[in-house]
């Protein structure tokens, strides 16, 4: 039997979807100034935007995996590429430092699935 030729079609979506992944982590740095003049926050309260992700993608990492077996791999990833566009939209809707740490929360929790999604 051969393999599908969609195949790489499908290795370039994981690939790209990583990449998204890997570079949506450092977009907050490298927006850090502006965003903490825009929403007047501290050092103190950026790190707090910082934790929500940390904290939500180490606690999805364990979980990401189980809802992407019980769901199946396509769905599963598809849910979580889903939640992560999602929450990435939603950072523009931020009106203050709660709001950013709730939306990068969500979006920890949609990018833990995109590694686990991906093998």
């Amino acid at each position: 039997m051969h393999p599908s030729p969609r195949r790489w079609l499908m290795i370039s979506f994981a690939f790209w979807a990583t990449v998204i992944n890997y570079l949506d982590r450092q977009t907050l740095s490298v927006a850090a100034p502006m965003l903490r003049e825009r929403f007047h926050m501290s050092n103190v309260e950026y790190s707090h935007v910082l934790f929500a992700f940390l904290l939500a993608y180490t606690l999805s990492n364990g979980i990401s995996g189980r809802v992407v077996d019980r769901l199946g791999t396509r769905f599963g990833y598809a849910l979580c590429m889903t939640w992560s566009s999602v929450a990435a939209l939603l950072h523009g809707f931020a009106t203050g430092v709660l709001s950013l740490g709730m939306f990068r929360f969500l979006l920890g929790i949609g990018e833990a699935g995109n590694i686990r999604g991906s093998w």
